[in-house]
């Protein structure tokens, strides 16, 4: 892909500004109420290269090192493109069962990008259309991004929508209840969590 498509993957550094403040200051309370929590840790990874990153989207695009191995940002298209995700950007686990309905989630982001750690009624896109488009989720989850004037445009950081930097963390609980609760990138749209109570069914 030509490095003028790859524009189209720039975060508004106004944006970004807005949602490492939120994190920094971000605090967690939680109101147990005499109710058990199940404590659990997410790891948000990517593998992304800081060298072709960087220059095709813009200087601190992608901070990491490369010891761990790194994958170039036209590898990391092809990959959505043919397989609709890339497979090393991932939230992990995947899925959380809990006995006691509520879940203290610990957030840490082991990549060298942004992720968003966003609650979603139901999964879908997120505000990068390109993204969105080669990973065959062409509607956008509304708790990401509204059309504003005919632009798809981010929804402000907050407590269901916690964007997290390189090296960031966060905390997010769920709600005490049976059904299950679903995160999302909003970057990365196929980067997803499902928590739900071990004693339900519930679907992805």
């Amino acid at each position: 892909m030509k490095k003028s498509n790859t524009r189209l993957f720039v975060l508004p550094m106004a944006l970004i500004g807005l949602a490492t403040m939120f994190i920094l200051s971000a605090g967690f309370a939680e109101e147990n109420h005499g109710q058990k929590t199940t404590q659990a840790t997410v790891h948000l990874w990517d593998y992304c290269d800081p060298a072709s990153f960087n220059a095709a989207l813009g200087s601190g695009a992608c901070n990491r090192d490369t010891t761990t191995g790194a994958i170039t940002i036209a590898g990391f298209l092809g990959e959505v493109t043919s397989d609709k995700s890339a497979g090393a950007w991932r939230f992990s686990p995947a899925e959380i069962k809990s006995k006691h309905g509520r879940v203290a989630l610990t957030l840490q982001n082991l990549g060298g990008e942004t992720h968003t750690f966003t609650k979603v009624k139901t999964f879908g896109g997120g505000f990068v259309d390109a993204l969105n488009q080669a990973s065959g989720n062409p509607v956008p989850a509304p708790e990401c991004a509204q059309m504003v004037n005919g632009v798809l445009t981010p929804q402000a950081p907050g407590a269901d929508n916690l964007f997290i930097p390189a090296g960031g963390t966060a905390t997010a609980s769920t709600p005490k209840r049976d059904d299950a609760t679903r995160y999302q990138c909003c970057i990365h749209p196929w980067m997803r969590l499902v928590v739900g109570n071990d004693d339900h069914g519930h679907d992805h």
